[in-house]
């Protein structure tokens, strides 16, 4: 049985296809503002700071982009009879508006009161939505899915103790302090290697598993796997703590981290191996995906070696990378090629363009970036017209995203009824 056959029409097609349209028109427009960055490397604008654009840039691509995207595969995916399916549309206004007010006003006043406020909306979307979707997933049947499913929710409500942090932190201790530090690191930890990475693993088995596949994770996996969060955040705060047993406990977490992976991803390459069968667009943009998983166990596993893990976060375009590698490579394609799969985003050859376009854009600036930073790292200097470089493939994002949205079409979105 194909997985998209399973899915009920919890919700009308309508308010699925708005959701995830408005979900990769976030995206767009954060690429937009990543491309302008790249710009202002070049040709400064006047009327434009680089910080205000960075902190649009950033708040639009995680809480725009990676949360609706993310939020909305899991509600549309899991969820087959919402106790009240009115408040996930107030949910969606929500958050859609806090979304836009924090880019706006990002851009006009960097942190300020306006975007501040956005950004508190953008939180009370969030917990809404926690409790709602945790109420609702209690009766869905359970599966080798849930612990992760469960957990992202958690680690997404524990990674925003980060934000509520920030302003009793610097206004007391300043902005110069280490906790002022940490707390920034604390939220983005839990929500790259918390929220989005086990929302996606979850969809991913729970897409596998729909497949007359049986997915079984050995719990000694999420076991190890937790414990390796919770010790890999010492890594974020080795920047203003450099202490020995910080940089210990990063080690013993991203070795108990890659023999969680490694027990994980065994047990789905056990039950679907999406390396072999490549006949499909959609394969690639799976595969890719779990590569880039992959790819950022490996490379966490070397900064398990303190002189390493010093150069990951004192060479800025490692941590771009790395960051690019999570939230563009892993979490992007695999969860875009589950919902094509799905049929919760458009697969026709329109869309099927826009996405091989985005993973060429993808695969050329992590080459640039991890490039140059390795030439940094060696006392190289730098690739010759490298910002140049950079601003024309990431100049691609954009152009690809304006395509999948141009093949969005709402007759894709009612065949998952």
């Amino acid at each position: 049985m194909e997985n998209e056959n399973r899915f009920d029409a919890a919700f009308h097609p309508v308010f699925r296809f708005r959701w995830m349209k408005v979900a990769v028109f976030y995206f767009l427009l954060a690429s937009v503002l990543g491309a302008l960055m790249r710009y202002l490397y070049i040709h400064e604008i006047p009327f434009l700071d680089y910080k205000h654009v960075l902190h649009a840039h950033s708040h639009l691509a995680l809480l725009g982009w990676g949360y609706m995207f993310v939020s909305g595969a899991m509600l549309f995916l899991l969820i087959k009879k919402p106790v009240t399916r009115a408040i996930y549309h107030k949910i969606f206004i929500l958050n859609t508006t806090a979304a836009f007010g924090m880019t706006v006003f990002f851009l006009y006043q960097g942190y300020g009161i306006y975007s501040i406020t956005f950004s508190t909306v953008h939180l009370i979307s969030v917990y809404l939505f926690a409790y709602y979707f945790l109420r609702d997933f209690r009766i869905v049947k359970p599966g080798p899915h849930s612990p992760f499913i469960r957990w992202s929710i958690y680690w997404l409500l524990i990674s925003s103790l980060g934000l509520w942090a920030i302003a009793p932190v610097s206004a007391i201790l300043g902005k110069l302090h280490p906790l002022y530090y940490m707390s920034i690191q604390f939220f983005l930890h839990f929500q790259f290697n918390g929220w989005f990475t086990y929302a996606v693993i979850g969809l991913l088995i729970y897409y596998i598993s729909g497949k007359n596949t049986s997915v079984v994770i050995p719990a000694s996996g999420f076991v190890l796997l937790q414990l390796s969060l919770l010790l890999t955040y010492a890594l974020s705060v080795t920047w203003s703590t450099p202490m020995s047993i910080v940089f210990y406990l990063n080690t013993v977490g991203v070795i108990l981290q890659a023999a969680a992976f490694y027990l994980i991803i065994r047990s789905v390459f056990r039950s679907y191996n999406p390396f072999r069968s490549l006949t499909h667009w959609t394969d690639w943009l799976l595969m890719f995906g779990i590569v880039c998983l992959i790819l950022k166990v490996m490379a966490q596993m070397a900064v398990a070696v303190p002189a390493i893990a010093t150069i990951s976060y004192t060479i800025r375009n490692y941590v771009i990378g790395f960051i690019h590698l999570i939230v563009l490579g892993f979490v992007s394609l695999t969860g875009a090629a589950v919902l094509i799969k799905s049929n919760l985003l458009s697969k026709n050859s329109t869309s099927g363009w826009g996405w091989v376009l985005l993973l060429i854009a993808f695969t050329g600036t992590e080459a640039l970036l991890f490039g140059q930073g390795t030439l940094l790292w060696m006392e190289l200097g730098f690739i010759t017209h490298y910002h140049l470089l950079l601003f024309g493939i990431t100049l691609l994002f954009p152009i690809s995203l304006s395509v999948i949205l141009a093949g969005f079409k709402r007759p894709d979105f009612a065949n998952t009824s």
